[in-house]
């Protein structure tokens, strides 16, 4: 079964941890953020960010951010390709839902981490299930959070290294979908041993290992790919955009969650754009339907399955060129509005 024509057949999702859309991206010339906020530290400690932190957060998030200076690397991705300023975490909460969402489209009703020992209960699986019925492979690198607490066995599989993303992007071994999880210590999350440079240090060269790739026939893996960078939660983080209230439960609005940052990097994704389309993690699921043919996960993926992140690319386009290793010096980016 091959992909939507004319798309780009590899999907790779970089899955970070743990800042808001104005922590990250307020330089980035029209995006809606908020540059009055102070500068935050590299290495910053983890600060609550759980569900009733978030439903308080207008006296309770830090306001803070990492202007374009501190991290150089991220912001030359958003320069030259698409950022979205209407991306959502689907949950106020922390990691684990917003995990589960992002490959499933569904976490249970879960609003927290699960506790050390708890045993699988997410009984409706992941869009994992439905590639490998649908013949399409995929690749769990670096053990994401949400995958071992589902029951059916198969959300268990291709479970693999982070090392070996680079070796099967070099050898044209990529998987039709990879989800990529960052190292402790280089994936954004704050807290002790974190370091917000080198965590962009690291995902900038995941980035080029892809970009740099083959295909199983030896062609250039860039002309085939897309990858989308975004952020699990919003880790403790202010951002000004209140959410929409799409879903609600006891203790108030589920869902939508805070901004995330969401950046689309590829040879079709839109040239130093911002899109203000709403989105979210449920996206990446309903893009994955769209791309593969796939039946819907649930009502949530149904609703947009034809339209998800289509405001980041353009198929017509002249391709864009990889990311360069060296990105020029900060400036002002010349971006599309």
């Amino acid at each position: 079964m091959a992909a939507a024509a004319g798309q780009p057949s590899k999907l790779v999702v970089f899955f970070m941890e743990n800042h808001t859309a104005d922590n990250l991206c307020s330089d980035v010339s029209g995006f809606d953020g908020d540059t009055s906020l102070g500068q935050a530290a590299d290495s910053h400690p983890d600060q609550p960010h759980d569900r009733q932190t978030w439903l308080h957060r207008a006296g309770r998030a830090v306001r803070e951010r990492y202007p374009r200076a501190q991290l150089p690397l991220l912001h030359s991705l958003m320069d030259a390709y698409t950022v979205c300023d209407r991306y959502f975490s689907d949950v106020g909460a922390n990691s684990f839902p917003n995990h589960a969402f992002a490959i499933g489209a569904d976490a249970g009703g879960s609003t927290s981490n699960p506790h050390r020992g708890t045993a699988p209960f997410l009984t409706r699986p992941g869009v994992m299930v439905s590639l490998d019925r649908a013949g399409r492979t995929w690749a769990n690198y670096g053990s994401g959070f949400a995958f071992p607490y589902y029951t059916d066995p198969a959300m268990h599989a291709n479970v693999r290294s982070h090392a070996q993303l680079a070796t099967d992007a070099a050898s044209g071994a990529l998987p039709d979908v990879s989800y990529v999880f960052g190292p402790a210590g280089r994936d954004f999350h704050p807290g002790a041993g974190s370091s917000m440079a080198a965590s962009e240090q690291w995902l900038h060269q995941q980035v080029l290992e892809v970009a740099n790739g083959r295909t199983k026939d030896g062609s250039s893996l860039w002309d085939d790919v897309m990858m989308l960078i975004t952020f699990d939660d919003w880790g403790g983080w202010a951002d000004h955009v209140d959410p929409p209230v799409l879903e609600s439960d006891a203790d108030g609005p589920y869902r939508m969650g805070s901004r995330v940052p969401m950046i689309v990097v590829g040879p079709y994704a839109k040239p130093r754009y911002v899109s203000h389309v709403q989105a979210s993690h449920t996206s990446i699921v309903a893009y994955q339907e769209r791309l593969h043919g796939l039946p819907p996960t649930n009502p949530r993926t149904q609703a947009e399955t034809e339209t998800a992140l289509s405001d980041t690319y353009h198929l017509t386009q002249r391709p864009l060129p990889p990311p360069a290793a060296v990105p020029a010096a900060a400036g002002h980016d010349g971006r599309r509005r």
